[in-house]
């Protein structure tokens, strides 16, 4: 999963500096890991493939999620966090 800045998705990274949040490498590499992968079935695996590359941890990923969900960048399909399976809803 390799990335680089060309990749990032400018236009959300664009959103979450417009709603007063902070706009981390941590957050622009999951961004970037989102839009390239699109659809997530699994979040534990998309982290654990994240990981082997980038030093972000479960906490960080997780209040990340949990932040796109909430702004609508991506939607939670499934009622079980570990059978739910996410969307990404931003280019």
């Amino acid at each position: 999963m390799t990335m680089t800045i060309e990749n990032t998705p400018s236009k959300w990274i664009q959103q979450l500096k417009d709603r007063g949040h902070s706009a981390s490498r941590q957050r622009i590499l999951i961004m970037t890991a989102l839009s390239q992968k699109r659809v997530i079935d699994d979040m534990e695996s998309f982290w654990l493939e994240l990981r082997q590359e980038h030093a972000i941890s479960w906490a960080t990923f997780y209040s990340f999620i949990r932040l796109a969900v909430k702004e609508n960048w991506i939607a939670k399909h499934g009622k079980v966090s570990t059978y739910a399976r996410y969307q990404l809803l931003i280019d």
